[in-house]
């Protein structure tokens, strides 16, 4: 294990200290400006879910309410469509609006971001993978983690099976044994994987599902059915954006019939499951080609991206900039405002 620097953390420290106090969040501004913030996932340390996910999807429901708490001192909450609406429209906007956004569509957002949200009357929006709400259907990472999990804890032996071969070729610390991978290990699975297209991805573990007889079957949905969704936009607190059908990348390597049907189909089955407009789109891992960003400008008012920085009345509206929420920064108040400050 690499020992920390200390002198390496005092100075890190002291620049949290400095973007705190000086950042974007505390300076005046002639023009309007957005920050729009990006959570995955909110789950309790003695929530098992946990164990499946990588450390940059999470945050703790107490670091949620804290986070809007801090956020509640330097800006106004807006649902993004709104904001998008009035700055097109050259409408009055608060100096420092904020917008939380939630990617995908899990279930613990209405387990547990959800009634947060509602107590302190905060609103958000969730981008919704349109063909997964409502099944039994995981993400190639959850379900990458749930599998080797699985064989490490029930049948180590599985390991030699050769569909398991290209897993094992990667360059990672983890020794595929009897012990499941830790949190840092399972990242290092996931990296080497995204090497791999989505769909290909998920080929690999479907023969590795067969060829082992595994049972997925057994597993919780790991996303909000349309009854939580309805059950959240009926408060008109929560908004709902397209995410795609199935998640998958929209970059060059793409067919110009699959961008179609992820950007527009998903639009089209959100808006019948909820009977309300969907006007702003999210790329999956912030992929995008020429090609899909002028499909998703025909289609949506706006749409973000994984882009790190703050926004303004001159940024594109169909390429706005978010900053990434996770545990590890998102706890602590002094680096929770310097992730959020635009210095970093």
């Amino acid at each position: 294990m690499i020992k920390p620097n200390p002198l390496k953390f005092i100075i890190k420290r002291s620049l949290h200290h400095i973007a705190a106090k000086f950042g974007n969040h505390v300076r005046s501004s002639s023009d309007e400006q957005l920050l729009v913030l990006m959570y995955h996932r909110v789950i309790p340390d003695h929530d098992e879910r946990i164990r499946f996910e990588e450390p940059g999807m999470l945050v703790s429901p107490a670091t949620f309410k804290k986070n809007l708490e801090v956020l509640a001192k330097h800006f106004q909450f807006i649902q993004l469509s709104e904001w998008i609406e009035r700055q097109s429209k050259g409408f009055p906007l608060p100096k420092k609006s904020c917008v939380i956004t939630f990617d995908d569509g899990w279930r613990d957002n209405y387990e547990y971001a959800f009634p947060i949200l509602q107590e302190m009357a905060i609103p958000a929006t969730i981008f919704l993978v349109s063909d997964m709400i409502g099944t039994n259907k995981m993400f190639w990472p959850e379900r990458l983690a749930r599998t080797v999990t699985e064989i490490a804890e029930k049948s180590p032996g599985y390991w030699l099976n050769p569909s398991i071969g290209w897993l094992k070729a990667a360059r990672t610390d983890y020794r595929f044994n009897d012990i499941a991978p830790t949190q840092e290990e399972l990242t290092q699975l996931i990296a080497h994987t995204k090497g791999f297209s989505d769909q290909k991805a998920h080929a690999l573990l479907d023969i590795i599902t067969k060829d082992l007889g595994l049972d997925e079957s057994q597993y919780q949905p790991a996303l909000m059915n349309w009854e939580q969704v309805s059950e959240m936009t009926d408060t008109g607190l929560i908004d709902v954006g397209s995410h795609t059908c199935h998640h998958i990348r929209l970059n060059h390597q793409t067919p110009t019939k699959t961008l179609e049907k992820e950007i527009i189909s998903s639009k089209n089955k959100i808006e019948a499951f909820t009977g309300l407009p969907v006007k702003t789109f999210c790329f999956p891992n912030g992929d995008y080609s020429q090609e899909a960003l002028t499909i998703v400008r025909q289609q949506y008012l706006g749409a973000v991206t994984t882009n790190s920085g703050w926004n303004s009345s001159k940024t594109d509206h169909h390429l706005l900039q978010r900053i990434g929420i996770h545990e590890d920064i998102a706890k602590d108040e002094i680096a929770f405002l310097a992730r959020i400050s635009g210095w970093f």
